[in-house]
Parts: structure tokens; C-alpha cells; sequence
């Protein structure tokens, strides 16, 4: 055999073991994603945890809500766990709530009005619910560290207390023209009052909430939580309000026979700590 026989042996042998060479370390890729997958980092059954997170508002409308919760869980199995939360949440009334209560008390063309639906805020709430987490994943940020997380969804109920702050009804109006129903003491300034006069209410109601969200594991002890979360609640407001009676301290209106649901949808960070 000649060496330009050799030659061609040689050239056909590597475009051969080249393609078996890729296939092999494609099959060995896959073999290791597999056992990434099954192999999990951490495996919650078992565990208890404890949390805590910071629920900002998606959308606001008239008011506006800022979470900060504590929650405890146990893990069933590492797909199921049952969890308590309670905290706090700070609300305050938007801007568009404000323009409409300074706009409201010079209108003389409504002397029988209803009140706004949707102005409850949340303040102290607790709920207990169960966790259900079927999905288990990881995502490669780089090569050698990858993500590993668990999709999950979440359903629960139990009880608030409420704060509603009218914004049209007002017990004693200083003055009118310029929609004035606190003791400002600059009539341009609102934020030189001390005390304000619109019609204050406070109430505890059942809340129902519910979230679909991620967890991603850090070890075998951290955690970090991203969560879409909706807090539901029924609203109550009156209606046909004679504003004169109202104004003078004299009761006036009815409930509204159906006054439906508040919805407050948070974007919720959260750490998570397994012992």
C-alpha cells in the first residue's frame, strides 16, 4: 500500500469519527442535564421555612398598596407545603384620588351622590394556605452555575382589618370653592394640615388571596421568591347620599346591594431561609 493510498484511509477514518465524536458529547450534555434535573439541589420535603417579602402595586387606581409580610411553612413533600403569612401594608390614597376630593366639594350640581367603590386599604391581614409546586427546573445562567428553581401556585384565605378614607364626603368643609376639608393653615398647601375632615371608616372582612410564582434555590439553606399575588376582598360603599345631611351629621344613603370585589395585585421579593 502506497502513502497516497494511506492517506485516503486517514482522511475517511476522521470525517468518520467526527460526526460519532459529536453525537457522543451531545448524548453526554443530555446525560447531564438529566441528572442536574433529577438530581435536585435542595429538597424542601421535610423542611420548615421561614420568609419574608415586599409586595409592590402592579397598578393603582385610587389607592395604592405596599406589602411587607413574615410567613412560616412546612413542607409536606417537596411538591406541597401549607404556609401562614401576616404582615403589614402601608397605603396611601393616589393622585387620583386626591384631585377628585378637591374637585368634589365645589360641585353644586351634585347634591345626591354615591360613594366611590374601591377605596378600602388594607393595613394588618393574615392567611393561611397550601403551596403546590409540580414544576422543578434549572436555568443556565453561565456554564457552571445554574439556577435551580421550582414554579409554583398558591391559595389561601383569612382575615384583614380596613381603613376607608372618603374622598367626597366630607364632615365639616372649610371651603368649598377651594375643595378645602382640613385645618391648612395656607389654603394652597396641603401639606401645612394637621387634621383632616372627610369621613373616616374602619373594618375587619375575610380576604381571600392567591399567587403563582417562582423559587429559586441558593444552597441548600437560601432562597429567593418572585411572586404575582392578588389579595381579594369584598368592597362596601353607600349610595344615594343626599350630601347635605351628610355634611350637617345626620345619617343618610344605603349600602349598595352589590357592591362587588376589590382586587389588589402586588409584584412580591421575597427571601426565603430552609432549616
Amino acid at each position: 500500500m502506497n502513502a497516497r493510498s494511506l492517506r485516503v484511509f486517514a482522511s475517511l477514518a476522521i470525517s468518520l469519527a467526527a460526526p460519532l465524536a459529536a453525537a457522543q458529547t451531545d448524548d453526554s450534555e443530555k446525560v447531564l442535564d438529566n441528572v442536574v434535573v433529577r438530581n435536585r439541589l435542595f429538597e424542601p420535603g421535610g423542611h420548615m421555612e421561614l420568609s419574608l417579602g415586599v409586595g409592590l402595586p402592579v397598578q393603582t387606581n385610587l389607592t395604592a398598596h405596599y406589602f411587607f409580610n413574615v410567613g412560616v411553612a412546612y413542607n409536606l413533600f417537596n411538591t406541597f407545603a401549607i404556609e401562614a403569612r401576616a404582615g403589614y401594608a402601608a397605603s396611601r390614597h393616589t393622585g387620583l384620588a386626591r384631585s377628585i376630593s378637591e374637585s368634589f366639594l365645589d360641585r353644586q350640581d351634585k347634591k345626591v351622590t354615591d360613594e366611590l367603590e374601591d377605596m378600602w386599604e388594607m393595613n394588618l391581614h393574615g392567611v393561611a394556605g397550601v403551596r403546590w409546586a409540580p414544576i422543578y427546573g434549572k436555568l443556565s445562567l453561565v456554564s457552571d452555575l445554574p439556577a435551580h428553581f421550582q414554579a409554583y401556585v398558591w391559595g389561601g384565605g383569612g382575615v384583614g382589618s380596613f381603613q376607608r378614607h372618603s374622598v367626597i364626603q366630607c364632615a365639616q368643609v372649610v371651603n368649598r370653592e377651594l375643595g378645602i376639608c382640613d385645618d391648612r393653615t395656607v389654603p394652597e398647601d396641603r401639606s401645612t394640615a394637621s387634621n383632616d375632615f372627610w369621613v373616616k371608616e374602619t373594618r375587619v372582612a375575610p380576604v381571600v388571596s392567591g399567587a403563582v410564582g417562582f423559587r429559586f434555590f441558593i444552597g441548600n439553606t437560601h432562597g429567593v421568591r418572585l411572586e404575582l399575588r392578588d389579595w381579594v376582598f369584598r368592597d362596601s360603599y353607600r349610595v344615594n347620599l343626599l350630601r347635605d345631611d351628610w355634611e350637617a351629621g345626620r345619617e343618610t344613603g344605603e349600602p349598595a346591594p352589590s357592591p362587588g370585589l376589590t382586587h389588589l395585585v402586588q409584584f412580591d421579593l421575597g427571601y426565603t431561609f430552609s432549616f
